[in-house]
């Protein structure tokens, strides 16, 4: 059990540092091409300030919003399909396996 847990975890850990590789990627393709696609603030923004735009959660809810959409086809970039997809398996690829691992844990604890 605890081999499939480690290798579970060494999936997930992958499938997130994918995930946030690409995220940046497709935000950068996006704000290039679509700036209005992920231009939005929210009234707590002002605590993201001095981060960078991809880092705030409201513009990081409409870049996914874009990734799971059929819009990514009106990019232009030819690497926007292919970073929507990496992002449409590894997000959920990640929250099942991180999932899993806790749910293993849990019940090896009891």
């Amino acid at each position: 059990m605890s081999t499939v847990v480690n290798v579970a975890f060494g999936v997930a850990s992958s499938a997130t540092l994918i995930y946030l590789y690409t995220f940046f990627r497709f935000y950068r393709i996006v704000s290039a091409e679509q700036a209005a696609w992920v231009t939005r603030r929210g009234s707590l923004s002002f605590m993201y300030s001095g981060l960078p735009r991809a880092m705030d959660p409201n513009v990081g809810v409409a870049l996914l919003g874009v990734a799971f959409s059929s819009r990514v086809s009106q990019l232009r970039s030819p690497h926007a399909k292919t970073y929507a997809f990496c992002i449409r398996l590894c997000l959920p690829l990640g929250c099942l396996l991180y999932l899993g691992i806790l749910a293993a844990q849990a019940v090896g604890a009891a």
